[in-house]
């Protein structure tokens, strides 16, 4: 009995499942699993070896989901992945890029890359979701009258992840567009000035952005997801450059203290011998103000009068004359 209950309820979600994926308007491409990502065996061939056949969206009503993930080792297996999407004759094409959560390093330059190429040859690169361009930061989605557009996603498989649970992430929705016509009540304009950009209305609230300014959503607004980090690349040849620069400029050091080294010396001596000079003329000034100093101490020395001749008392001699015999008168 609980056999008989396993398989009824399995057959019932088996039922729902079916009946969900014919329901849902979109063809889903698991990018890797089904081909479109291929395995880079010889890089330099693979433009010759792989056939690149365009995803055809044989039904208008039917739009395709192409989505892939990769972690820090499978990244590594696939460094481009290269496919068309091809719109039925006489019909648009538009591709939205929903998801790219991919790698930019400190500069904001990109490391992995998405390009999508129109059928005039206008190539758009990018690795993010966002629109750059506009302040509002509304989705990316391209238009192409022609209804044929080329998509790269170029993975850098040279710089690994910065962690083993970091992941790499894309995903892009391509909407047949067409010709309106107003008495087909299936259909819905995307953009009121242009009268090809009928897509089916299934697409309007699916949760899906397919047209470029949100006409089929109530808001295309949604946060950007970067892995933000640093190229090793960069930062090893900035400091090969910055040790050049050094050796550089220290050679340059040593040879002018070589070609010089005798200027130097004269220098040197010059140097000395100047100094000495200025240490004798300290000395000479030195002496020099001490002689002045002395003779300036000399002439403030008092000095005697002078001697005046004066009238001065008569001698002994003059005033008592002796006799020639020796007596005294």
């Amino acid at each position: 009995m609980q056999v008989i209950s396993f398989k009824t309820l399995l057959i019932v979600q088996v039922f729902y499942g079916i009946q969900g994926s014919i329901s849902s308007p979109y063809r889903i491409y698991e990018m890797v699993p089904e081909g479109i990502c291929k395995t880079r065996r010889i890089p330099l061939l693979d433009n010759f070896i792989i056939n690149w056949d365009p995803i055809t969206l044989s039904n208008p009503e039917m739009g395709a989901i192409f989505r892939q993930t990769w972690n820090s080792s499978s990244f590594k297996r696939f460094a481009e992945c290269k496919f068309y999407v091809q719109a039925p004759p006489k019909m648009g094409l538009y591709l939205t890029i929903s998801t790219a959560k991919l790698r930019k390093n400190s500069r904001g330059h990109c490391i992995d890359s998405i390009v999508v190429k129109k059928s005039n040859d206008k190539k758009y690169t990018f690795c993010d979701a966002l629109d750059d361009d506009d302040d509002d930061d509304e989705l990316k989605v391209f238009s192409d009258d022609h209804g044929k557009i080329r998509v790269t996603i170029n993975l850098d498989t040279t710089l690994a992840l910065p962690t083993l649970n970091d992941t790499l992430e894309v995903q892009l929705i391509a909407t047949v567009k067409r010709s309106c016509n107003y008495l087909d009540a299936s259909l819905a304009q995307c953009e009121e000035d242009d009268y090809d950009s009928c897509i089916s209305k299934d697409f309007f609230g699916d949760g899906y952005v397919n047209c470029p300014e949100c006409e089929d959503e109530k808001s295309c607004f949604k946060e950007s997801q970067q892995v933000q980090i640093v190229n090793p690349s960069n930062v090893f040849l900035s400091a090969i450059i910055s040790l050049f620069a050094t050796m550089v400029v220290f050679g340059g050091c040593l040879w002018c203290l070589y070609k010089y080294r005798n200027c130097i010396g004269n220098c040197n001596s010059n140097s000395a011998g100047t100094a000495r000079t200025d240490q004798n003329a300290r000395v000479v000034a030195a002496e020099q103000m001490q002689v002045e100093l002395q003779s300036s101490a000399n002439e403030l020395q008092p000095s005697a009068p002078p001697n005046d001749d004066k009238d001065l008392p008569p001698t002994y001699e003059s005033l008592f004359p002796t006799s020639p015999s020796g007596r005294t008168n």
